[in-house]
């Protein structure tokens, strides 16, 4: 309120609601440029609301509403505020063999968080959350599925706006969870390559054993005094 050179602040006009006092002014110097702006200083989430300007003077009356949005910055507010979520609990289970099912779970939060699964590039996830509610607060669980074509780093995060409070959790997900197609074609490649190439020197020894063996077989010795021809000594194979 302004009229006549007293307003609020300089106690020439009472009736300031509680909410305001010693956190409003104006711009004197520009009233007769028609400037009636105010400033509100230490915002909170109460003062957010429609707001009018209202001028019974002018002729014709004039009022002008304008609407104001105060958010809190979001940070982790667990220290200030019993009812921020604590801390995401994360892990992993394996699901296939070329994919990892990630679980997140916010215990115990009001007002009611948003939770989602951030990849470290910052895309979100599609993902269905669970929710429960029991003793006045929520419990929230999400679970997605990777796979190896993905980062390799997950953020699970949970948002209170009405409270300004966000907090997350981190898990990595090594390489060795995935076992790929490809990597299993390289392994059969390579086995079946073993598979030849030992076959191979298997037969390879069974030629020079039996060249060996029949060389001996042609080159043996003979003797006189043999009886139709025949060798007085056996052959060795």
């Amino acid at each position: 309120m302004y009229k006549n050179c007293s307003h609020y602040n300089n106690n020439g006009l009472k009736g300031q609601h509680d909410q305001f006092k010693g956190r409003v002014s104006h711009f004197q110097q520009q009233l007769q440029f028609g400037n009636a702006s105010i400033v509100i200083r230490n915002t909170t989430i109460s003062d957010g609301g429609n707001y009018t300007c209202h001028f019974p003077n002018l002729e014709p009356e004039q009022i002008f509403s304008i609407k104001l949005v105060v958010r809190y910055s979001l940070k982790d507010r667990r220290r200030e505020n019993a009812h921020a979520a604590p801390k995401p609990i994360v892990w992993l289970v394996k699901d296939t063999e070329d994919q990892v099912q990630l679980h997140c779970v916010v215990p115990g939060a009001f007002p009611k968080p948003e939770v989602l699964w951030k990849e470290s590039n910052g895309d979100i996830f599609p993902a269905e959350p669970q929710v429960l509610y029991r003793g006045d607060h929520y419990y929230i669980t999400l679970l997605i599925t990777v796979t190896a074509t993905n980062t390799g780093l997950f953020h699970c995060v949970a948002t209170q706006e009405e409270i300004g409070h966000v907090i997350d959790a981190e898990i990595r997900v090594p390489d060795k969870q995935f076992k790929s197609s490809y990597g299993d074609g390289v392994l059969a490649v390579l086995f079946w390559a073993g598979f030849v190439t030992g076959a191979s020197v298997v037969l390879v020894l069974c030629v020079l054993y039996v060249r060996k063996n029949y060389i001996k077989k042609v080159s043996a010795p003979k003797t006189n005094g043999s009886c139709n021809g025949e060798s007085s000594q056996p052959l060795q194979l």
